[in-house]
């Protein structure tokens, strides 16, 4: 075995005194990570951002520039003069319609709730009828579904989904 000054017994008294011992026996392995290379990676990506965001750009104000053929110089919402409105269904608030939204909701709930809570026919021919929503289910707890009545005449009746003969 070799003697160096830091093997040597005494060594760790001589370096008490000294501000930053040096052991040159120990290093760093240089080949960890490539600086350049990491640099060079971080370039590259940093430049096809930049093309991307150009050509991107590029493309946006090139597609934008000019309004498309065929649409109307005039703000949305205005009318030039003689033109009539759509027939319905239109969009809400525009010129010559009178109901807000707000208003509208509420018209159609209360249809709504008035068919569910009401007795009436579905129909001109009067085969269809309804009945008040709670009634509905009240007859649907106490009787169940009517399978049977779903099932065409002469078809065997079904039990636990086997056929009975």
């Amino acid at each position: 075995m070799k003697l160096t000054p830091e093997s040597q017994p005494g060594a760790a008294d001589s370096q008490i005194g000294s501000t930053a011992p040096e052991n040159t026996a120990v290093s760093y392995e240089e080949k960890d990570v490539n600086v350049s290379g990491v640099e060079r990676a971080g370039l590259i990506l940093a430049i096809t951002v930049l093309v991307t965001l150009a050509v991107v750009g590029g493309a946006f104000h090139f597609l934008t520039a000019e309004q498309p053929s065929g649409t109307p110089d005039i703000a949305a919402g205005m009318r030039p003069a003689g033109h009539e409105l759509p027939p319905a269904p239109r969009l809400q608030e525009i010129p010559g319609d009178s109901t807000s939204p707000p208003e509208q909701q509420r018209e159609f709930q209360g249809a709504a709730a008035a068919q569910l809570n009401s007795y009436g026919w579905n129909d001109d021919q009067h085969t269809t009828a309804h009945i008040p929503i709670d009634e509905a289910m009240k007859i649907l707890a106490t009787q169940g579904l009517a399978e049977a009545a779903a099932q065409p005449k002469g078809a065997p009746a079904r039990a636990g989904g086997k056929t009975q003969p």
